[in-house]
């Protein structure tokens, strides 16, 4: 049984199984790294199986990859010692400028507010695009663009309030942080937000330290 173009990376992990345990092995390890959410345990053997799910990390561990759960769900992520596959790196200045205010005002302002749980990046209060227009000194089409390559890669979800977009939410890549991933960005929010706070000075002491 052979993933993806017939790479034969996974052979020896896969040799020890039967058929139908390696097809249950390949099925579980394409939803978790191609699905948009996170799929639930129940469907796939190989994630309600402990011996199995074990297989399959050290199958995403060949990529680079981990498994991340979600109480009774579960998707794929970077492995945290990858930091160049930090998603930050892939995007330009516009880009992580965007994304920066779409998390402030649709997930840090709603913590703050006690509207979300500390660990929840997905936000169900979008940032309307005239908030992102106000807040902004891009001109409207770099701003367009912006936004356009953040849903694409799915780092934002557009939210439709009838005729009208109702704004911009965290996209569902957000599921695929793992918990130190989570602490980062937490960081790097309170640095974002407010850079001047205490808050955001123990976290620059903090990585000085480290």
């Amino acid at each position: 049984m052979r993933v993806e173009g017939g790479a034969a990376e996974f052979d020896d992990l896969l040799g020890g199984y039967d058929e139908r345990r390696r097809a249950e092995l390949v099925a579980a390890f394409m939803v978790v790294e191609h699905a948009a959410e996170p799929v639930q345990e129940v469907r796939f053997a190989a994630l309600r199986d402990p011996a199995l799910r074990h297989t399959l990390g050290e199958m995403l561990a060949r990529r680079g990859r981990v498994l991340i759960q979600h109480r009774d769900h579960w998707t794929s992520g970077y492995d945290d010692t990858l930091i160049a596959a930090d998603v930050s790196t892939r995007l330009g200045v516009r880009e992580r400028a965007v994304l920066t205010l779409v998390l402030v005002h649709s997930v840090a302002i709603p913590r703050a507010e006690g509207l979300l749980p500390e660990d929840s990046w997905l936000s169900p209060h979008p940032t309307p695009a005239d908030e992102l227009r106000r807040h902004t000194q891009l001109p409207i089409g770099e701003l367009e663009a912006a936004l356009r390559t953040l849903r694409h890669a799915g780092l934002l979800s557009q939210v439709k309030a009838g005729e009208e977009a109702g704004g911009y939410v965290p996209g569902p890549q957000f599921h695929r942080l793992t918990p130190a991933a989570r602490r980062r960005l937490q960081e790097e929010l309170i640095l974002a937000a407010g850079p001047s706070t205490p808050l955001a000075a123990a976290v620059r002491a903090r990585r000085s330290a480290q």
